[in-house]
């Protein structure tokens, strides 16, 4: 690869529910989500990994591919989900990039289809974890499971519908309901934690907002991911064997 990128420079991470894409260019990279696109891979595919479907036009492309195995991040199991190994390892590199202090180390939230709390302890190893059901997925499903409940997918997201700690209507009442359960579960996790906290994930501006801890932990910084993918996708062997 002497000389060039693998991938063109460009990373897509298939999540659960949509598809994130980086593309580097003169003045840095440039990121976009959206929903499963196969005809966007083109003929040069991009540096990849996958916790979702994956469509056929990548399944000849397995060198272009970052598995687990592939991150740099010390004791993760072999059941851990590709991308909560890319954020925490990037987080990590992060911080010591940054000089944070990371003598209690740092736990890493995705707010994206599921709320991933990710460990890693003061040595850059993974450290354990908590999932929970994410934002719009906790909404969804009291809307499937109740009889009651109206579905919530077609509302945005504005600073408007929390401005009441108790609503009056049901709609307003279960995306309160849902963001002070996830703002709980985040805060109890660092009360334990007791190190920096990274936050990365579609719903990870709508928690910074809403955040009342302490904001000298709080580091935002929406795709890891991709950051991740990028830089060991620059390093990634041609060579290797599948």
């Amino acid at each position: 690869m002497a000389g060039s990128e693998r991938g063109g420079g460009r990373a897509l991470l298939i999540g659960n529910s949509r598809w994130h894409w980086a593309q580097r260019h003169d003045h840095g990279v440039r990121v976009d989500h959206g929903g499963p696109d196969p005809a966007r891979i083109g003929s040069e595919p991009p540096i990849w990994a996958a916790v979702g479907s994956v469509p056929e036009q990548l399944m000849a492309h397995q060198d272009l591919r970052i598995r687990l195995e592939d991150v740099p991040f010390p004791q993760a199991p072999p059941w851990l989900g590709v991308d909560r190994a890319l954020g925490a390892w990037m987080a990590w590199r992060c911080s010591q990039e940054r000089k944070l202090d990371c003598s209690r180390g740092l736990l890493l939230v995705d707010a994206g289809t599921v709320l991933s709390i990710t460990r890693v302890t003061a040595d850059g190893c993974f450290g354990g974890g908590q999932l929970i059901p994410g934002y719009r997925l906790q909404l969804q499903a009291m809307a499937e499971g109740t009889v009651g409940l109206p579905s919530t997918a077609d509302l945005s997201d504005d600073d408007e519908a929390f401005q009441e700690v108790f609503p009056q209507l049901t709609v307003a009442a279960m995306r309160r309901g849902v963001l002070e359960a996830m703002l709980a579960t985040i805060t109890a996790a660092q009360q334990h934690a007791q190190g920096l906290l990274w936050i990365c994930g579609g719903d990870a501006a709508l928690v910074q907002r809403h955040w009342t801890g302490s904001p000298s932990l709080l580091q935002l910084e929406g795709d890891l991911q991709l950051q991740a993918l990028l830089n060991l996708g620059a390093g990634l062997s041609s060579g290797r064997d599948r």
